[in-house]
């Protein structure tokens, strides 16, 4: 998410992002980065070209690429609730209650993350950036 974020912050449509800066900028290992990259191009939310003037770049406006989109790219569904068969088959009324509950939990997520877009989330970024820090 921090690696997409940080091209909505930095990108330009005619200008790719290399994995070197995207890591220098994230603090994400390199090699760790180039995996989550070619997720995210595998999903359409990145192109990526080679060569001097290459790197990496969003494929598509941050507005219309959801945080939702992004988290499915790197980690399948969002998913809180083991997906296994049901034990005891109901008869466990405080682990359906519970079960019920992460449910719910999940539905809240889900809501959230496609409402967020990158562009929202690069905007949080650029106002946190520009926080005035008055610690001592």
């Amino acid at each position: 998410m921090r690696a997409a974020v940080d091209l909505a912050v930095n990108d330009s449509p005619e200008r790719f992002s290399h994995t070197a800066a995207i890591a220098r900028r994230t603090g994400t290992p390199s090699k760790f980065l180039e995996a989550i990259l070619g997720q995210l191009r595998r999903a359409g939310v990145l192109e990526s070209r080679r060569g001097a003037t290459g790197g990496h770049r969003l494929a598509r406006p941050a507005t219309s690429i959801t945080a939702g989109e992004i988290w499915r790219a790197v980690d399948g569904p969002v998913s809180l609730v083991a997906r296994s068969p049901r034990r005891n088959k109901g008869r466990d009324g405080a682990a359906q209650a519970v079960r019920n509950l992460w449910e719910e939990v999940e539905g809240a997520v889900q809501t959230t993350v496609e409402r967020v877009s990158l562009e929202d989330l690069a905007r949080r970024a650029r106002e946190a950036s520009s926080a005035i820090d008055y610690s001592i």
